[in-house]
């Protein structure tokens, strides 16, 4: 054995027993300390537990103006958070502004309404002009399927467990 076994109420116990019996005394000790102090009202002793003796209402005038600035103040940041999450939204599946630039119509809308499969959904109004615009461009990509259908590319057929590479040695 590594050490002398402890003996609790006549019952040999282990070192992580006796360890665990002695910290439930310890902790069952405080809760009774607390329950005590509660009970008997020492803790209004303390120097913080006085009765408040000032209220915001007995105040002078320059309190109650400091107190309409903050609430102005805070009202303020409100309204600039609100309008922070609209111009977020307005960047549509994205983290923020894209760094290639912005090629879309001026007259785009979002036209909110109710589609009975999907729910709530917003329709892009000038979004074909948008298009129309991107494909005239010279510097906007022209990756999208609508320009690569045109050209006649098109993906490779899925196939089910289907190869996408042919390798002549082992990759592992």
């Amino acid at each position: 054995m590594a050490g002398d076994p402890h003996v609790w109420l006549n019952t040999p116990v282990t070192s992580g027993e006796n360890t665990w019996i002695i910290l439930c005394i310890v902790m069952l000790s405080t809760i009774g300390v607390c329950i005590v102090c509660w009970l008997s009202d020492v803790y209004r002793l303390l120097p913080g537990w006085g009765p408040v003796r000032k209220f915001d209402c007995m105040s002078h005038e320059d309190m109650r103006i400091k107190q309409v600035l903050v609430h102005e103040h805070v009202a303020q940041l409100q309204v600039d958070r609100m309008q922070q999450q609209e111009e977020e939204q307005k960047n549509y599946g994205a983290i923020g502004r894209p760094t290639w630039g912005v090629l879309e119509s001026h007259d785009k809308t979002e036209a909110p309404f109710y589609h009975p499969v999907y729910g709530h959904c917003k329709i892009r109004e000038g979004f074909a002009e948008t298009q129309r615009m991107r494909e005239e461009s010279e510097w906007w990509a022209k990756d999208e399927p609508h320009f690569l259908a045109q050209r006649g590319l098109h993906p490779p057929a899925v196939r089910v467990n289907g190869y996408y590479s042919n390798h002549s040695g082992r990759l592992v």
